[in-house]
């Protein structure tokens, strides 16, 4: 029985990889129409995503924080299910981002949560901690066709470990790619960014061990004259997984969502559409509001 679990554990985790580099593939190639490409466009800002890392509210892109700078982030994630019925409230999600060099920047996230059943049931603490490291190796440089690629890497340490919705018990690696350009013709200008990462925790613990993919990718579209109020489209993949957390089990999310960005300031609210891929499971919505400060 654990072998055919363990089995299908892989298969599905295979094709789930398989996706994701057909996804990256094709990022690309969508990417090269007769446009002009630049490394530093006029984008206001790009703030920090619910990870930390400089992105939408999902995706990490491959952009970095100018040396020396600070962005402090707040956000929350609430998710209602109706089967089976609960509710995940992650408030506060804090982040602390930083430049530390060209083209590298580090992150450090933590959060707390509460999650209420239907039976009135309620679950509350620390979540996990998680470390960020990424370095943009490969800028998109201007005027060029190829996007930029950065390296990702996240160490995991456990919140509160009576609290079995946490994603890890032990600890936790998570690491991937992160690709993107930014394209501007005329006055008009387009985002397309994309990350792949894969989970590993607690491979030490037969009974908490896990390894899954993760995979975000989003467009964004300032819709306004200065650039200022811009729309994000987001699709994000988690397969794989074996445990259900308070960032749930296997799924599927469609986001769609508005940024307000100022030189130093940013919000963005959302909304987030869940397909789960769990017997017992109907689809479900999340709501998300991300607020930063760059100093």
């Amino acid at each position: 029985m654990y072998n055919l679990h363990c089995k299908s554990h892989h298969n599905r985790l295979i094709r789930f990889f398989i996706v994701t580099l057909f996804l990256l593939g094709i990022m690309i190639p969508c990417a090269l129409p007769a446009m002009v490409f630049a490394e530093d466009l006029e984008m206001v800002n790009r703030p920090v995503n619910t990870a930390g890392l400089t992105g939408l509210l999902f995706t990490t892109i491959p952009f970095t924080l100018p040396t020396r700078a600070v962005e402090i982030g707040v956000a929350v994630l609430s998710e209602d299910s109706t089967v089976p019925k609960y509710t995940i409230t992650q408030l506060p999600v804090v982040t602390i981002t930083a430049g530390i060099a060209e083209d590298m920047e580090i992150a450090l996230k933590g959060s707390y949560f509460q999650t209420t059943e239907i039976s009135g049931n309620k679950a509350r603490g620390a979540g996990d901690t998680e470390l960020s490291y990424k370095w943009n190796f490969w800028p998109q440089r201007e005027f060029s066709a190829v996007p930029g690629v950065a390296l990702i890497t996240t160490g995991i340490a456990p919140g509160d470990k009576d609290i079995v919705q946490n994603e890890v018990v032990h600890w936790g690696v998570r690491f991937g790619l992160a690709s993107g350009s930014e394209i501007a013709w005329g006055d008009h200008v387009l985002g397309i960014y994309a990350d792949a990462q894969m989970m590993v925790h607690d491979l030490s613990d037969d009974q908490y061990k896990d390894i899954y993919g993760i995979l975000n990718a989003g467009l964004l579209f300032p819709i306004s004259k200065y650039r200022n109020l811009q729309m994000i489209i987001e699709y994000t993949m988690v397969g794989g997984k074996n445990k259900i957390t308070v960032e749930d089990g296997n799924y599927s999310a469609f986001t769609s969502g508005l940024r307000l960005v100022s030189e130093r300031f940013n919000l963005s609210i959302g909304t987030q559409f869940l397909r789960k891929d769990l017997a017992g499971y109907e689809n479900s919505n999340r709501l998300v509001g991300m607020m930063s400060v760059k100093f």
